[in-house]
């Protein structure tokens, strides 16, 4: 089911999950815990489908929501993770076609 992305308006305040997807933004996640260290990115699609479009980006709204799968399988109840808000990066912002391109060119460098 589709839904509809929010309007954007000036002054620009980043705060909610649909502002984010609309203006081409993700967000990481970093375990802080010592030792661990794992970090991996957030599916905003997902997650707006779970909060709703209009849910806050705030850490403190979107932490009862996350854990480290990590430190959960080693018996570890931690909390002690961070998010990261930034503009999409490479490989996961470049058109298909571009990133098979690149690619062949690294190959061809490579022989």
């Amino acid at each position: 089911m589709p839904f509809q992305l929010p309007e954007i308006t000036y002054p620009l305040s980043i705060d909610s999950i649909g502002k984010l997807l609309t203006l081409g933004h993700e967000v990481t996640i970093h375990c802080h815990e010592y030792g661990c260290g794992h970090s991996t990115r957030i599916n905003l699609v997902q997650l707006a489908r779970k909060l709703g479009m209009d849910h806050s980006i705030l850490e403190q709204d979107l932490k009862p929501h996350f854990f480290c799968s990590r430190c959960r399988d080693a018996g570890r109840a931690s909390t002690n993770f961070g998010f990261v808000h930034h503009s999409m990066t490479l490989p996961h912002s470049e058109w298909p076609i571009e990133r098979e391109e690149e690619r062949q060119r690294v190959i061809r460098a490579r022989r």
